[in-house]
């Protein structure tokens, strides 16, 4: 019996099946974890816009209809918009730090395989306590 692994026993990474968790810290930030069946790494990128009358547009037309799964083209911040990357990797968890007590922010959290598309995790507004 050789040492390598079995190839057909590989499950391939999809961006559509996911465990996505946030949560507001009470010490002003935002904790996301993440994780996926599959072999290869998924990128993930998270952007962040105050929340609230004045919101940011949406990253991509497809947030404004709501898809949960929707694909969307790169995300990008739309010009004159506010919304930020703050996190852009595949570690499987992120801390957004240093945000003021009671504010509320939307986030939008995407993932990818490769240079596939972009494909929306989800599109929530988080209040801090």
């Amino acid at each position: 019996m050789s040492g390598h692994s079995d190839r057909s026993k590989r499950v391939e990474t999809s961006v559509h099946v996911y465990r996505l968790r946030l949560a507001p810290l009470a010490d002003g930030g935002v904790v996301f974890a993440w994780d996926y069946p599959g072999s290869t790494l998924l990128r993930v990128r998270i952007l962040r816009a105050p929340a609230g009358p004045d919101q940011a547009a949406t990253p991509a037309a497809a947030l404004e209809a709501g898809a949960a799964a929707a694909v969307v083209p790169e995300p990008e911040p739309d010009s004159g918009t506010s919304w930020q990357v703050v996190y852009d990797g595949d570690t499987g968890s992120f801390r957004d730090r240093g945000l003021p007590a009671a504010s509320a922010w939307r986030y939008a959290v995407f993932a990818r395989d490769g240079d596939g598309p972009w494909t929306l995790w989800r599109d929530e507004v988080v209040t801090l306590p």
